[in-house]
């Protein structure tokens, strides 16, 4: 478990937010001690506003950049998406591609499963499964 909340960050499809904390405690989740960076990140995200709001009170884009900033606090080596713009508006969807793509180009990697092409313009590296065998693409995103 340790080891999973140091190195590996989470973003899903549903957000898995807790509804009882705010924006500001559910990022916080990940990182309790990193409460200047937090705001910072918040900001960044947009958030800053809506950090004392509960999850049933946020858009699904401001869940979805909750739930990155949950996955991006603690830095981790290894952020893992698993449809992570599946329930968003086209705008919010590229806001959290985006987001994520800056995270890769800072160093950390990501790893993006979904099943649209969407996403493809911000990889660097597309992996597609098709009739049971896997067919690698490097993309024009570096």
């Amino acid at each position: 478990g340790e080891f999973r909340r140091q190195h590996i960050g989470f973003v899903f499809q549903m957000f898995h937010l807790l509804p009882y904390l705010t924006v500001r405690e559910n990022a916080l989740l990940a990182a309790p001690n990193r409460s200047a960076e937090a705001d910072a990140l918040l900001e960044r995200l947009g958030l800053s506003d809506r950090r004392h709001h509960l999850p049933n009170a946020l858009s699904a884009g401001e869940k979805q950049r909750t739930a990155i900033a949950r996955a991006l606090l603690p830095e981790p080596a290894l952020i893992l998406a698993d449809e992570p713009t599946g329930n968003l508006d086209p705008e919010n969807a590229a806001l959290v591609m985006q987001y994520l793509r800056d995270y890769q180009v800072s160093g950390g990697t990501v790893l993006v499963v979904t099943h649209g092409t969407d996403g493809d313009q911000y990889a660097t590296r597309s992996i597609q499964l098709r009739a049971g065998a896997l067919e690698s693409n490097e993309t024009s995103a570096r």
